[in-house]
């Protein structure tokens, strides 16, 4: 006949397989939450691009649209160009070059830029940016709205991320 010695605390374990097979199981778990959330993890800097890209899309909008509608126009657009014989629009060209960016006068002048890394308008490289790639285009529009073609300037933005991602940033510029 057995006895057992002590009947207050009976003798409850795990095996050696119950571990064994517990610590597999929960290695497994843990390999497929971590690949789960890793894969989230290197998308979570998206959002934080998309916003600096529009920061840095409308910084050069506003460079853009606070120059003279085009070279022909007096300072100040205080008259349209093609508003009378004297003073008429001219082609969509930058007068200046694209090498200095401190004498562009008009919003031609921007015209096929390209700045990686990002400059301002003194060519100063924008901080946190060096790894963004910005390109403008300009071109006249104003048939978008049933007007005169050189009534209107199309400037487009277009921001491209370290992660290759394009926003296009577009904005007009009347000759008014």
């Amino acid at each position: 006949m057995l006895v057992k010695k002590n009947r207050l605390y009976p003798v409850n374990g795990y095996s050696l397989i119950e571990l064994i097979i517990t610590i597999v199981v929960t290695s497994i778990v843990m390999i497929i939450f971590y690949s789960i959330f890793a894969k989230n993890q290197l998308r979570s800097v998206t959002p934080v691009m998309q916003v600096k890209a529009a920061e840095l899309g409308q910084a050069y909008l506003e460079e853009i649209s606070l120059k003279r509608f085009d070279e022909n126009s007096p300072i100040g657009n205080s008259v349209p160009c093609n508003q009378t014989a004297s003073l008429l629009c001219g082609p969509i060209a930058t007068e200046e070059g694209l090498a200095n960016r401190s004498l562009f006068d008009d919003v031609d002048d921007y015209d096929g830029i390209s700045d990686s890394p990002p400059v301002d308008a003194l060519g100063n490289v924008r901080p946190g940016f060096s790894s963004f790639t910005v390109n403008v285009a300009v071109s006249y529009a104003g048939a978008d709205f049933a007007l005169s073609a050189q009534d209107l300037k199309l400037i487009e933005v277009t921001v491209i991320s370290p992660e290759g991602d394009n926003f296009i940033f577009s904005q007009y510029k009347g000759n008014f």
